[in-house]
């Protein structure tokens, strides 16, 4: 008798095992749907959150500077957070529903929504005049693209701040970091 019950001790402990990483698979493949895929699709950019350092960085480029923030592509919102809370008005403009719904979320649970604020915008459709600060997190693709709408609209005295990669003509007043921890700064005169 014994024997039979430990069998079977061994079968609930084995399905448990089972069910649990059954359920990790799926937890993992429903986030993957509903935050990545979608954007991915349409965009063909992954969303890539910013570390600790990197936001670090940002803010200490941004000390100091007059003017408004826009993050273009926020993604989860850390940045604009993070300059909401060294006292900047920040815009961000995230097309995916998800991250922009975390992000206002975010902005809500620290008491930032009057200087947070997210914006379900294509970042080519976005007016950057009213931006001294410019964030971007963007691939090579975009930067490409990006970079004439960036010498029409920034005006003198603004700064963009790229994260990972640079603009491919402007050259940069300053660069921080190596690898993909690279910012290239760019201050329009």
């Amino acid at each position: 008798m014994e024997l039979a019950s430990l069998a079977s001790a061994e079968r609930d402990r084995s399905f448990l095992l089972v069910k649990g990483l059954g359920g990790a698979v799926c937890l993992t493949y429903m986030v993957n749907t509903a935050l990545v895929f979608p954007w991915y699709r349409r965009s063909r950019l992954p969303y890539v959150p910013s570390g600790r350092p990197q936001v670090d960085r940002v803010l200490r480029l941004l000390e100091g500077r007059p003017g408004k923030v826009a993050d273009l592509g926020s993604g989860d919102g850390r940045i604009v957070c993070a300059v909401a809370t060294q006292g900047f008005r920040a815009d961000g403009y995230e097309l995916n529903p998800f991250l922009l719904g975390y992000s206002r979320l975010l902005a809500h649970r620290k008491g930032l929504a009057s200087l947070a604020r997210f914006h379900r915008r294509d970042l080519f459709k976005a007016d950057l005049k009213q931006y001294s600060n410019i964030v971007i997190y963007g691939e090579p693709v975009i930067l490409r693209r990006l970079e004439q709408k960036l010498a029409e609209e920034v005006t003198s005295g603004s700064r963009v701040i790229c994260c990972r990669y640079k603009l491919p003509t402007w050259a940069p007043t300053t660069t921080l970091g190596e690898g993909i921890e690279t910012i290239y700064v760019y201050d329009k005169v």
